[in-house]
């Protein structure tokens, strides 16, 4: 061999093994550019993807859940074949014969897109494939992704079964509106559990992963259907549905579930607001929105649906006694046809509502029968504009879209007054006072109708009546307590939490008025006052050394009594008499009493207090009166039982919202510095009950005599509760109103039931003409009551041991004789009693 021969070789040698080299080089290179930083799974236990935290009521009823992605997790086991069926046939025939890649399927893509000019027309993907983009890597269409991709495949499939990856693709696919996972797409689509899908309904789901906008039966009805009978074709030549089968699901058209309808409750956001702001606050928002917790609470889902309908209700009616704010907006006569097309697809009451063809015929696109429904439900309104007032029948005509229209009658809103906050409340007397034509307002049904009017007979056999509706500017609140478990019933902290987030129960400090005054009382109570004991009622007149403010508190009737009793002071809620009191009894006595009870607030050294000119929350003040309800005890208020994370195990219990809004842990060892425990635990003791028991923060007896006064405020004549005494039971509270009369408050209890309500504006002015708290708190409180009560045996407040019993004058306080004409049975402490 030559030497030129022999360089050759060696020449062809180095290069081969420099090619070997670079070829290492790029395949460690690719290795490291497409896999190094793969994300793994060893196990199916490994798999833990962001699943719903559940908030549930007190008896386990689902009321609220917080997430990143709305998912919960479903085993294998629990979906139907058919249902598992329908996704192999629709996505991946061939999911139990390949690899997690199918190759046939992708040169078969491929040449369908090479077809379409580069556009991709038709996919490829194996369910592996799916699965794989969904929980580990991006949704993009990009090189690097799709290879990943059919790597992270292959490793799937090389450690799972074929259930396991079945599993893992049906809890983890998206569905679209926000459902993760077909557990979700089952309450989404169809309100029912996986367990329940029949083959029809399971068929619409497995058309959703391809392209879950375009197929979405809410949106796009046609191509849903469509991709449904695709699916069930393919079920059919795969052999999984026979012929007959095949042609039952298909004319077995899905029945959908209201579009939205899987969403919380808006009743519940004000308290699953309170539970968000807790836990995100202790444990972290990630773990609230992706941990899967179970979130037992106290609520009642009941009983709070019932504190939603009345504080609305109560506020409705508020405001109907201040008038008619007008309409919403007024179009010119020229304008309402077109008005009428707009409000028509605003009400959705034209087809395809949310993109109406542009060539719609208008007056055929109505359906009265879907305003009818929409006007029937509870809360539910529609925009109208009004086409014709007819002063002849005192009757306006309303239009709700294209051949939907409605009247409206005389009689069904003579309440819309023009609004004057200093006028008390009027009845209107025509309806052109109250409409013009073009007036665009909010109307719902009326409960029923006069079908056989006259005047309208000709417009159809059942006309549809309608009423104006007007969303109130007051606002208001509720906060219910169980007495005996310390457990929050309800908690309802505005008229509506989409408008306003802002918690009116926790959040807002406002001043209580004359709601204060009970406390007053009681603190009088422990200073040896008795309810016979005598104030008396006479002006006051107070001034301000410092700034030289001059304060004449007068009562609300601009009256004086003179000499009055303490039962009857309160249950008149008489200013004046209070001032006095409070004067004698001593501010700083006050305070100290107050925050044993558990008012934290900060608390105005003057006399201006005994009219309740220190703000507070609502819910401070209605734990104080808890004080009394319990029999002297601390209440606190649990709203949480426990938090358990997605394996079961207990993270939180009994945690209780602060006096102010702060939440605490009830169950912490040591109260922190400031509590009022500690304030009780150093009051004076009487025979030693408060030192045995911290959580006592006033004797028994004490607490019994101040319940005692505040039964007077409901059972007395001319007390300002009266409007308790129709629900026929031992209850107790007192009314509350500022002096600008721009906060109106019942608190109040029974034996096992406490209740505060507030009812105010944000800016805090004028509520209208006579809105005290007996008028505008009260019924609130006791239709609420009512609801409350209705489940429980009637019983009175327990009688501790020192207490006796006399009757005596209503007006003097003295024992009753034969020649006294208004007396009263009144409780006393042992001994104390008159003679």
């Amino acid at each position: 061999m030559g030497f030129s021969q022999s360089l050759a070789l060696k020449t062809a040698a180095a290069l081969t093994a420099l090619l070997a080299v670079a070829g290492l080089g790029a395949g460690i290179a690719f290795y490291w550019s497409f896999v190094r930083d793969l994300p793994d799974l060893h196990t199916i236990e490994d798999y833990r993807p962001p699943i719903a935290s559940h908030v549930l009521d007190r008896d386990g009823v689902p009321i609220g859940t917080f997430f990143e992605e709305r998912r919960t997790l479903v085993p294998l086991a629990s979906i139907p074949d058919h249902v598992i069926g329908a996704f192999i046939a629709g996505e991946d025939s061939s999911f139990f014969e390949h690899a997690g890649i199918d190759y046939r399927s992708i040169l078969r893509a491929a040449w369908v897109n090479l077809r379409a000019g580069g556009e991709i027309k038709q996919g490829a993907s194996t369910i592996t494939q799916q699965m794989v983009k969904g929980l580990l890597l991006s949704p993009e269409r990009k090189f690097r992704r799709k290879v990943r991709e059919m790597i992270l495949a292959r490793r799937i499939e090389q450690r799972f079964s074929k259930q396991e990856i079945l599993y893992l693709y049906l809890n983890q696919i998206y569905f679209g509106h926000g459902a993760y996972g077909i557990g979700e797409a089952a309450h989404t689509y169809f309100e029912k559990d996986v367990g329940s899908l029949t083959l029809s309904e399971g068929a619409l789901l497995a058309g959703l992963p391809k392209a879950p906008s375009r197929y979405s039966p809410f949106r796009n009805s046609e191509e849903a259907e469509a991709r449904r009978g695709y699916v069930l074709s393919r079920m059919s030549a795969e052999g999984l549905i026979d012929a007959a089968g095949y042609a039952a699901a298909m004319v077995d058209l899905p029945l959908l579930a209201e579009f939205g309808a899987v969403k919380d409750d808006p009743a519940y956001a004000y308290f699953n607001e309170e539970v968000r702001r807790y836990l995100f606050d202790r444990l972290g928002g990630d773990q609230v929105l992706r941990g899967g917790l179970i979130i037992e609470t106290t609520l009642d889902a009941e009983l709070q649906q019932a504190a939603v309908k009345t504080l609305r209700q109560g506020l409705i009616d508020l405001d109907r006694r201040q008038g008619y704010r007008g309409p919403l907006r007024k179009v010119m006569e020229s304008e309402i046809a077109a008005e009428v097309v707009r409000l028509g697809e605003e009400n959705g009451l034209l087809p395809e509502a949310e993109e109406p063809p542009v060539d719609a015929d208008p007056s055929a696109a109505g359906d009265e029968g879907i305003a009818r429904d929409i006007l029937g439900k509870e809360d539910g309104a529609l925009l109208g504009v009004v086409t014709a007032v007819d002063p002849q029948t005192d009757r306006a005509r309303v239009a709700f879209a294209p051949g939907v229209d409605g009247f409206v009658r005389l009689a069904d809103v003579r309440w819309a007054r023009k609004p004057d906050p200093n006028r008390a409340p009027y009845s209107v007397r025509a309806i052109e006072s109250i409409f013009a034509v073009g007036d665009v307002s909010h109307f719902s049904a009326v409960a029923s109708g006069d079908d056989t009017d006259e005047a309208i007979a000709s417009e159809g056999p059942a006309p549809l009546f309608v009423k104006l509706q007007q969303v109130p500017q007051v606002q208001g609140a509720l906060l219910s307590i169980d007495v005996e478990t310390d457990e929050v019933l309800t908690l309802v902290g505005g008229y509506d939490f989409e408008r306003s987030q802002f918690d009116r129960v926790t959040q807002a400090s406002r001043q209580p008025g004359s709601a204060f005054k009970p406390i007053i009382y009681a603190a009088s109570l422990a200073q040896n006052y008795t309810p016979a004991s005598i104030v008396f009622d006479r002006p006051v007149v107070y001034t301000d050394e410092a700034s030289g403010f001059t304060w004449r508190p007068r009562n609300y009737k601009r009256s004086f009594y003179g000499p009055i009793t303490l039962r009857e002071a309160l249950a008149r809620s008489i200013n004046n008499a209070t001032v006095h009191l409070f004067r004698d009894v001593g501010i700083d006595f006050v305070i100290d009493y107050a925050r044993r009870l558990g008012i934290e607030s900060p608390l105005n050294r003057d006399l201006s207090l005994a009219l309740g000119s220190s703000g507070m929350s609502l819910l401070e003040i209605t734990r104080a009166y808890g004080v009394f309800a319990s029999g002297g005890r601390r209440v606190v208020s649990k709203f949480i039982r426990r938090v358990s994370d997605r394996d079961g195990q207990v993270l939180l219990e009994s945690v209780e919202l602060g006096a102010n809004g702060e939440i605490l842990e009830a169950s912490d060892p040591e109260p922190e510095p400031g509590d009022f425990a500690d304030v009780a635990a150093a009051a004076p003791d009487q025979e030693g009950v408060l030192a045995a028991d911290p959580n006592q923060v006033i004797p028994p007896e004490e607490a019994y005599l101040a319940t005692s006064l505040l039964r007077a405020v409901v059972e007395d004549s001319h007390g300002t509760g009266w409007r308790l005494r129709a629900l026929g039971r031992p209850l107790a509270g007192k009314t509350g109103t500022t002096n600008d009369q721009a906060d109106a408050w019942f608190i109040g209890f029974s034996p096992g039931i406490l209740t505060g309500v507030w009812v105010g504006h944000d800016e805090s002015r004028f509520l209208g003409y006579g809105e005290t708290g007996s008028r505008a708190a009260a019924p609130i409180w006791v239709d609420y009551m009512k609801v409350a009560l209705s489940e429980r045996k009637k019983r009175d407040f327990p009688v501790p041991d020192p207490i006796e019993f006399a009757r005596i004058d209503r007006k003097t306080g003295l024992l009753a004789d034969p020649s006294s004409s208004n007396t009263v049975f009144q409780a006393f402490l042992e001994g104390t009693a008159p003679t």
